[in-house]
């Protein structure tokens, strides 16, 4: 089929919920904008996340409300209104795993001091628990339980609500070259059947970890972004639902989700300490580590007949000077072409407002061609999982 040429006003490459996200709010302004995803939907950093909407209380159990603890702070209210449909864009077909998270220490005097500052330090801080509605899963831990207004979301539901959404506005293809023009940028692109030239006024790159490879096609410099390693486990079985954070001292030591396979079996994503740690570990010691720190954390809870497995997650970030965790979304601005990452699904939100904010609209709507293909909605990882495993141990951490 013969080469063809598109007028854009922007273009976003990447299709998890940062790329998502922009497009609507792009296409809200009355941009003339398309979205090119080169795999699936939310595959990468979007589908490996827990779907906690953070609302500062995991950065503020020092007693002191940070920058990052400010930078969230108002998140879980803003993504209630989307969720609940008050607020566009309109998530309430998302699936939800819960609609707050448990917080719970592991009974030391150093966890109960961080639990004790955390209420004091955020805006929606924790508030007890009815003890007659306490999750199973926490029934015989000590000390208090806190319910912290944190939404739990589905990631696959939530790129796949979006996705449909902007069905005309997403394609499926790989950028093979990036040319500056003025003004704007020129993209060839390779689709599955076709091949095709895209102009834009604005180019947005929102593929988290693909952003490096993109920057690099466009001849842009180096070093711009950082990886910081994660290595998730997963437990899977006859288990009860459980979201929410157990502290450990000053830190979440570990945290907890839940989703049901397609055997309805229960799984449990566990992140936190352990999957920082398992970052430089085999599987094999990450899940022995992890099994200990559940059987801390949950004491009372049989994990036997539970089956584990690992999967890394890596975080794309705007690199910061010292390495660290940045705060706040990053964006970078280099003529026609933003680089940007949200640091976290909370904060997805503003960052697409921001990106919208520096593009020109035409308000002249231009669909994606039916000839063109669109990209699936990514698999989640306990579903990528090719062999789990059994760990029996009665080793605490």
């Amino acid at each position: 089929m013969a080469t063809r040429l598109f007028q854009l006003d922007a273009i976003v490459l990447g299709g998890g919920v940062a790329g998502l996200l922009t497009l609507d709010a792009l296409h809200r302004r009355g941009c003339r904008a398309w979205l090119v995803e080169r795999n699936a939907l939310g595959c990468g950093q979007t589908m490996w996340s827990q779907g906690i909407i953070h609302g500062g209380l995991k950065y503020a159990l020092g007693g002191s409300a940070g920058a990052a603890a400010k930078a969230v702070s108002a998140m879980p209210d803003r993504w209630n209104a989307m969720l609940g449909g008050h607020e566009e864009p309109n998530l309430s077909a998302v699936e939800m795993r819960a609609d707050a998270c448990a917080i719970w220490s592991t009974g030391s005097a150093a966890s109960m001091v961080g639990l004790l500052g955390a209420a004091l330090a955020i805006r929606s801080g924790p508030k007890p628990w009815p003890k007659e509605e306490i999750p199973a899963a926490l029934a015989d831990v000590p000390g208090r339980v806190l319910h912290v207004r944190e939404p739990v979301l589905e990631p696959s539901s939530l790129v796949s609500v979006l996705g449909a959404m902007h069905s005309d506005r997403v394609m499926l293809g790989e950028v093979v070259s990036i040319e500056h023009t003025e003004p704007g940028a020129h993209l060839h692109i390779q689709t599955p059947s076709n091949e095709i030239n895209i102009g834009c006024r604005h180019l947005l790159l929102c593929a988290g970890g693909g952003n490096d490879q993109l920057r690099h096609i466009a001849g842009l410099s180096p070093g711009r972004m950082q990886t910081r390693p994660l290595r998730m486990v997963l437990a899977r079985g006859d288990l009860p639902r459980l979201n929410g954070h157990c502290i450990r001292g000053t830190k979440p030591w570990l945290t907890i989700t839940t989703v049901r396979d397609e055997h309805d079996a229960a799984v449990w994503q566990v992140g936190g300490a352990v999957a920082e740690w398992g970052a430089t570990a085999s599987p094999a010691d990450t899940i022995e580590r992890a099994a200990a720190a559940l059987a801390t954390a949950l004491p009372g809870m049989n994990l036997n007949e539970v089956e584990w497995a690992t999967y890394e997650a890596p975080r794309a970030e705007h690199a910061t000077s010292d390495g660290g965790r940045p705060d706040t979304p990053g964006v970078l601005e280099e003529g026609a072409v933003l680089t940007a990452w949200p640091t976290k699904m909370a904060l997805a939100p503003i960052l697409a407002d921001d990106l919208a904010s520096r593009v020109d609209a035409s308000n002249q709507l231009m669909p994606v061609p039916d000839s063109l293909e669109r990209p699936d909605v990514a698999t989640p990882p306990w579903r990528e999982v090719k062999q789990w495993t059994s760990v029996h141990s009665d080793t605490r951490a």
